[in-house]
């Protein structure tokens, strides 16, 4: 069967352990993509930009020309909105299958299904379920259930598979396919990949939170949902990337890529003898210690991601699931650059119920410990997490925002959220600022700026300052998300620009 995987804006490497997997069983798999230019949906918007350059019709003509057998799309919510409609105009031009998975799909299935649009439902893991359907839409009888799958039967009733336990064995399955984006992204730089799955918290705010416990919705046993790939599998994996694609710089996307010290240490033990390019990864505060920062400098590792999100421990064990003290941030945050290794500290703005002087307590903190990078977000409630859910029951969302949200139609990351109210934008939006600017503060001079420096500036205009100013940040630091980040736009425009 041809399968025609639509994308947004990025490399997803879930779908390019998907499509090895496919191809695999003899199918043709390819790509219809929206380079979402000026409007990511996590990093930039802005619309008058994004309209300038969007490629929807394109896109549409593209994927009728391949005349596909079943369009298949991994949702995300801040995607699904758009990846609907561009489903249901391509289903409508080519009569094809439609398949949706994803976080966004297993959170909300029975919204996704109802979707005229859709015909069937991938919830968590993909990578047996897919095949599977894809041979009962060739060859069954559209009656018999599908692990892991709900698809309308020929007579418009939903069939809903029961959930399989978490796939244990990951050297089983292939290493994931870099032709599918190779046209719209420089896979070389960096080169994603995962080396296992699974993170070992829940925090309320992230897909974590439902995904770990979906086998309990048909009574089974998951196994184990942290997991890890063989070191001897993921070298093999780099190394044959090495000979095909050239890499330059290596993404490790795993949730808390040093959970296991063991697993670590045999790992870049291989990894600086047998790879030996530079890399980065993301970790947690509480699995890193004295030595595997030292492990991690030794083997290459220029940069980490650490989510900290906010610098109230009392609130952040309440109400995210975060047990982490303050202490183990900044320890982690001083090693790491004692070390020489850059660091991303992720921090959330607007969320409902954190008390009001947890912002100048940050401010403080960062100006003593300050990450080389302070990337900001805004609460966005996400369907499926607890911290909706108790939203909802306090009464800060209501039915009808939870639904809006449940169909993809709430703000995106680095809008306003969708808890903050309008009076605390100004505020927040000043700190906002404040800590994306501080890494280029002197250090004598970062505890003396306060945010009331920014008071006078419009809310809209401190956005567009601080986003400008991480960015020029990151350029000068060399940082590998900006990097990357500006030559996608590059390479977008180019090809834009040829026609």
């Amino acid at each position: 069967m041809r399968v025609v995987f639509l994308g947004f804006a990025a490399e997803q490497v879930g779908v390019e352990l998907l499509s090895a997997e496919l191809k695999a069983a003899g199918h043709d798999v390819r790509l219809v993509y929206h380079p979402s230019l000026f409007d990511d949906r996590f990093q930039l918007r802005l619309p008058r930009l994004a309209r300038a350059f969007d490629r929807r019709d394109a896109l549409i003509r593209d994927a009728v020309a391949l005349a596909p057998d079943v369009l298949a799309f991994s949702a995300l919510t801040a995607t699904w909105r758009d990846g609907r409609d561009l489903l249901a105009a391509i289903r409508a031009q080519t009569g094809c299958k439609v398949v949706v998975g994803g976080v966004h799909a297993s959170a909300v299935p029975g919204r996704v299904i109802a979707e005229d649009c859709v015909d069937a439902v991938v919830v968590g893991e993909g990578d047996h379920a897919l095949p599977t359907l894809l041979h009962s839409l060739a060859h069954g009888d559209g009656h018999t259930p599908i692990e892991n799958v709900w698809f309308k039967a020929p007579d418009g009733t939903v069939v809903r598979g029961p959930q399989a336990g978490f796939i244990q064995d990951l050297d089983a399955l292939p290493f994931p396919d870099k032709e599918l984006y190779a046209e719209e992204v420089d896979v070389r730089r960096p080169y994603m990949t995962l080396t296992g799955r699974g993170c070992p918290y829940r925090c309320t705010f992230c897909f974590n939170n439902y995904w770990a416990r979906l086998p309990a919705r048909s009574g089974v046993k998951g196994g184990r949902y942290v997991r890890q790939r063989s070191v001897e599998n993921v070298i093999g994996e780099l190394r044959r990337a090495k000979a095909r694609w050239g890499i330059r710089y290596v993404d490790f996307q795993d949730d808390v890529f040093t959970v296991d010290k063991a697993w670590v240490r045999r790992f870049l033990d291989a990894y600086r003898r047998e790879v030996g390019l530079p890399w980065m990864c993301l970790t947690h505060p509480k699995y890193v210690d004295e030595d595997i920062v030292r492990w991690m400098k030794e083997a290459g590792c220029t940069w980490v991601q650490v989510g900290i999100q906010s610098v109230d421990e009392h609130y952040k064990a309440r109400s995210m699931k975060r047990h982490e003290t303050v202490g183990d941030v900044a320890w982690a945050i001083d090693a790491f650059r004692a070390a020489g290794i850059g660091v991303r500290g992720d921090h959330i703005f607007g969320a409902a119920g954190e008390p009001a002087g947890s912002q100048e307590a940050a401010r403080r903190f960062y100006a003593e410990h300050t990450p080389s990078r302070i990337s900001t977000y805004w609460m966005t409630y996400l369907p499926g997490v607890e911290i909706t859910a108790e939203a909802l029951a306090r009464g800060d969302l209501d039915a009808a925002a939870v639904e809006r949200i449940e169909r993809g139609e709430g703000d995106a990351f680095h809008g306003w959220g969708t808890v903050a109210p309008d009076d605390d934008r100004a505020t927040l939006a000043a700190y906002e600022a404040l800590f994306r600017l501080m890494p280029a503060v002197p250090a004598p001079l970062r505890v003396r700026v306060p945010a009331s420096a920014f008071a006078r500036v419009p809310p809209g205009a401190l956005k567009a300052l601080s986003t400008a100013g991480d960015l020029a940040i990151g350029l000068a630091q060399r940082n590998p998300n900006h990097l990357q980040f500006a030559r996608y736009y590059l390479r977008q425009l180019a090809k834009h620009a040829t026609g």
